[in-house]
C-alpha cells in the first residue's frame, strides 16, 4: 500500500500508486479474501535481553484464524489482571478473552479525572509514574485516546508491579498543568486520581461476572447457499437471447443452468419428479440456459429427463444483469455459478436466490416473504442467531445500479433505475428516495441525456429542495438544453440556500461564459467573493477577471480590500504593484505607488521572491529607470527553466527595457 499523498489532487505519481493500491484493497474485500491470507492470530513472549521473542500463540489459545483488526485492553472480570477484546472483520466480530492465569505478582489501576480548567476531564495525554521501592526506574503509562485499529482500551491505566511491591509515590503529569504526587498508595487497588485532589477514592468492588467459556463453531464453508435480500429489492427486466422480454405475471423462480453441468442435472431432476408442486403453489419456473448452442438441444435435454419444463436461452446481457443483482446484495465480486435461482414475487420483488441446489420445499416457504414484515426478512436472512442493535436497513436499487456503472453498462442501469422506481414496494426515507433519483438523473446526465435527466432531479427537488446535489445537477441540465434562465434560477435558490459553497458559483461562472455573457460571470465571481470574505483567493480571481473585462479601477479596489482584510495575502500586492505600473491606461498607472509596493515586497521576503524581483523591475521601467529594471531583469533569466511562462515573460521584458521602453500589459483593457 503506497503512503498517504501530501497533495490532494493532481496526476503526481504518489497519489496515482495511492489510489491504486485503494483499488485493490478494496477488490480484496469484495472478493472475500483476507489482507494477511487468512494467518492465524499470533502472540510473542519476551524472553528477556538478548533472546528472541517465543511464539506462544497456541498455547495460550490466541491461535484463532479470525481475520482480526484490533486489541483493547481491559480488566473485564476485576480480578487484578488484564483481559482482551479482539475485534475482526470477519465474524465472529468481537471475542473476548479472559485472562485466567494464576499469579502472585500485584498491580494497580489508576482512573485520571481532570479538574476541567487546566486539563480536560478525560485527562487524555497524561503520564503516570509509579515509583517503587528498591527501583530506580519508575513504572510509566500514557493515557491515549485510540488503540489500536478503530479500538479503544480502557481508561483505567493498568500497572503490573511484580511480587513483593511497595509503594513510594505515584507521579502524574497532568496535560496543561503541573505535576502532581500522590503518597500513601498501596498496591492491589483500583482507584480514583482528581487532578488538585491530594485525597484518593477507591472504586467500589464489584461481582466478577459469570462467564461462561463456550466453542464459536465456524460453519462449513459450502457452494450452496439462501440469500435472503431486504424487503423492497426490485427484480430487473430481463430479456432472453432471443430479445424477448422474461415477464413475470405470478411468483416466478427463475433458474441458471448449464446441460453439461452435474449439479443443474440433478436440481432439473429433482424438480421435474415434483413438478406438480410447482403448480399447486402457482410458482412458475422460467429456465433460462446459459450454454452458448441452440435453443433446441437445451429442450431436447429437458426431454430426455421427461421434464414438464421448457427452457429459453440467457444472452450474456441478462447473465450481466443477474450477476450484477447478486453482486449488490452479498457484496462480494464473485460470478455467479449455475446453478442459481431468483425467487421473484407478482410485483417483482426479489424474495430469495439460491446458489447450488435448491429443494421445491424451500421455494414453496419462502414465497411468504411477499407478505413478511423487513424485520422477519433480516433475520431469516442472517446466518448466526443473536440480537440486533439496529433497524432492519431499506432496500436501495443503487447497489445493482452502481455494479452495472463499474461493468460500464450504464444504458442497463438506467433501465434498472427506471423499473425500480415504479415498484410500490420500493422502501426508505426521504434522502434515500432522494438519492435513487439523484443517481438516475446523473447517469442520464452523463450520457448526454440531459432532457431526459431533468424529471428524475425535479422529483429528487421536491423531496429535498435545498439539497445541493440536486441543484447543481438539475441546473447542469437546464442548461445543456439550452434553458439558461431556468438554470441561474436554479442557482440563485442555491446560492440563497448555500451562500459559501464555491462549487454553486464555478458552476453559475462556466454556465456563463458558455452563453458569452461575461457581465454575469463578473457578477457571480463578485457574489463568491463577498459571501466569502474570509477566502481573498476568490476577491484575487476577481481582480483578474476585472482585468480583463476592462474595469482596472474596481480591480484595483478590490486589491486594496484583499489588503484591509487579509494584510500577508501578498499576491493581492504584488498584483496591485503591477497594475500601477504596467497597466496601458495612462490614468490607471501611479509609478510611484508601485515602486513602493514593489519594494516593500522585497523587503518583506528579503529578495528571495522571484516574482517580487520582478514587480519591482517593472515599477523601475515605469519610472524610466530601465539601467537598474534590466539588471534585476537579468539576474532573473536563469531562476526557471527556459520554456517556462516566468522566463518568456523575463525575457520580453528585457527586450523592452534594453531599448529603453516602459512595459505594458496589453492582455488587460
Amino acid at each position: 500500500m503506497s503512503q498517504s499523498p501530501t497533495a490532494p489532487q493532481g496526476d503526481d505519481l504518489r497519489l496515482q500508486s495511492y489510489r491504486q493500491g485503494w483499488l485493490a484493497l478494496n477488490r480484496l474485500l469484495h472478493e472475500n479474501k483476507s489482507f494477511s491470507g487468512r494467518e492465524t492470530n499470533n502472540a510473542f513472549l519476551n524472553c528477556g535481553k538478548n533472546s528472541p521473542f517465543a511464539d506462544v500463540s497456541s498455547a495460550i489459545g490466541w491461535d484463532f484464524e479470525d481475520d482480526a483488526r484490533a486489541i483493547g485492553l481491559i480488566d473485564y472480570d476485576h480480578d487484578g489482571d488484564l483481559d482482551l477484546f479482539v475485534t475482526n472483520r470477519t465474524a465472529p466480530r468481537v471475542r473476548l478473552l479472559k485472562n485466567n492465569l494464576k499469579s502472585e505478582s500485584n498491580f494497580l489501576s489508576l482512573h485520571l479525572t481532570g479538574s476541567a480548567k487546566t486539563t480536560p476531564r478525560d485527562a487524555i495525554g497524561a503520564r503516570v509514574e509509579v515509583h517503587l521501592k528498591k527501583q530506580l526506574v519508575p513504572h510509566i503509562r500514557t493515557l491515549h485516546a485510540g488503540q489500536s485499529f478503530l479500538a479503544q482500551s480502557s481508561h483505567w491505566l493498568h500497572f503490573g508491579l511484580g511480587e513483593d511491591a511497595v509503594i513510594e509515590r505515584v507521579v502524574v503529569h497532568w496535560p496543561g498543568s503541573k505535576s502532581q504526587t500522590f503518597n500513601g498508595i498501596k498496591a492491589n487497588q483500583k482507584l480514583y486520581l482528581i487532578q488538585g485532589v491530594a485525597t484518593v477514592t477507591p472504586r467500589k468492588t464489584r461481582r466478577n461476572p459469570n462467564l461462561i467459556a463456550a466453542p464459536h463453531p465456524t460453519p462449513e464453508k459450502k457452494s450452496v447457499a439462501r440469500i435472503i435480500p431486504p424487503a423492497g429489492h426490485t427484480f430487473p427486466n430481463i430479456l432472453t437471447a432471443a430479445g424477448e422480454p422474461l415477464s413475470i405475471s405470478a411468483t416466478t423462480l427463475i433458474a441458471l443452468w448449464s446441460r453439461t453441468c452435474p449439479h443443474c442435472q440433478k436440481e432439473l431432476q429433482s424438480w421435474t419428479n415434483q413438478a406438480a408442486k410447482f403448480k399447486k403453489s402457482n410458482i412458475n419456473l422460467e429456465l433460462l440456459c446459459t450454454d452458448q448452442e441452440h435453443y433446441d438441444q437445451a429442450n431436447a435435454y429437458l426431454k430426455s429427463i421427461n421434464s414438464p419444463f421448457a427452457t429459453r436461452m440467457a444472452g450474456p446481457e441478462a447473465v450481466e444483469l443477474l450477476d450484477a443483482l447478486h453482486a449488490s446484495i452479498i457484496d462480494l465480486w464473485i460470478p455467479i455459478p449455475v446453478p442459481t435461482s431468483f425467487l421473484v414475487s407478482t410485483e417483482g420483488q426479489l424474495l430469495a436466490i439460491y446458489r447450488g441446489i435448491a429443494s421445491i420445499e424451500q421455494i414453496i416457504n419462502d414465497t411468504k416473504f411477499a407478505t413478511a414484515s423487513p424485520l422477519e426478512r433480516r433475520s431469516a436472512g442472517s446466518p448466526f442467531a443473536g440480537r440486533w442493535t439496529s433497524k432492519p436497513a431499506a432496500s436501495s436499487p443503487q447497489g445493482t445500479a452502481q455494479q452495472l456503472l463499474q461493468r460500464a453498462k450504464p444504458n442497463l442501469a438506467i433501465n434498472y433505475l427506471r423499473s425500480a422506481l415504479t415498484k410500490p414496494f420500493l422502501q426508505g426515507e426521504k434522502f434515500t428516495r432522494s438519492d435513487n433519483l439523484l443517481l438516475l438523473g446523473q447517469i442520464l446526465g452523463q450520457q448526454g441525456r440531459p432532457a431526459e435527466a431533468i424529471p428524475q432531479l425535479e422529483a429528487a427537488n421536491e423531496i429535498l429542495p435545498k439539497d445541493i446535489r440536486v441543484l447543481r445537477l438539475l441546473a447542469t441540465a437546464h442548461a445543456e438544453t439550452g434553458n439558461f434562465s431556468k438554470s441561474f434560477a436554479i442557482l440563485n435558490d442555491a446560492i440563497s440556500y448555500h451562500p459559501q459553497n464555491l462549487d454553486i458559483y464555478d458552476d453559475a461562472i462556466n454556465i456563463a461564459l458558455k452563453t458569452k455573457n461575461p457581465t454575469l460571470g463578473l457578477y457571480y465571481k463578485k457574489k463568491s467573493a463577498d459571501n466569502n470574505p474570509g477566502n481573498p483567493n476568490l476577491r484575487h480571481r476577481l481582480v483578474l477577471f476585472q482585468l480583463e473585462q476592462g474595469q482596472p479601477l474596481d480591480a484595483i479596489a478590490n486589491c486594496k480590500t484583499i489588503l484591509g482584510t487579509s494584510p500577508k495575502f501578498l499576491k493581492a500586492a504584488n498584483l496591485l504593484s503591477r497594475i500601477l505600473s504596467t497597466h496601458p491606461r495612462e490614468k490607471v498607472r501611479r509609478p510611484q505607488e508601485s515602486l513602493a509596493l514593489a519594494s516593500r515586497l522585497c523587503l518583506i521576503s528579503k529578495n528571495r521572491d522571484a516574482n517580487h524581483l520582478l514587480s519591482l523591475a517593472y515599477a523601475q521601467a515605469n519610472l524610466s529607470n530601465f539601467e537598474e529594471a534590466t539588471k534585476k531583469l537579468k539576474l532573473l533569466t536563469n531562476i526557471a527553466p527556459p520554456d517556462s511562462k516566468f522566463t518568456k515573460e523575463v525575457e520580453a521584458a528585457l527586450v523592452k527595457t534594453k531599448a529603453a521602453q516602459p512595459i505594458r500589459n496589453v492582455i488587460w483593457k
